[in-house]
């Protein structure tokens, strides 16, 4: 992991789950992520914003980009989903 690697976690308009990774792209970029993945190779799905930092803060990230989706226009057959990124700040005490 180099010092430009960037925490990201992926929330999407339902929130049902959150899937988290890390790319060296700059801030606003999150097209080529190395998504966290399980023993069975499969995208690891968090239940909860908490739990995907918790990972996250365990792998030595202090901060992180959260990158909400809306898929909605996609949907309807319009343009590329949109999305905005907004720093986290992971807070060490929480996960101690």
């Amino acid at each position: 992991m180099s010092a430009n690697t960037r925490a990201l976690i992926f929330s999407y308009s339902d929130s049902l789950y959150y899937f988290a990774g890390t790319t060296e792209e700059p801030l606003g970029k999150s097209d080529h992520v190395n998504y966290l993945k399980g023993d069975n190779g499969e995208l690891k799905k968090f239940p909860s914003l908490y739990r995907a930092k918790q990972s996250l803060h365990e792998m030595g990230f202090d901060k992180g980009w959260l990158v909400m989706h809306s898929p909605y226009d996609e949907m309807i057959g319009n343009e590329q989903a949109q999305k905005s990124e907004l720093p986290l700040i992971f807070i060490q005490d929480a996960y101690d």
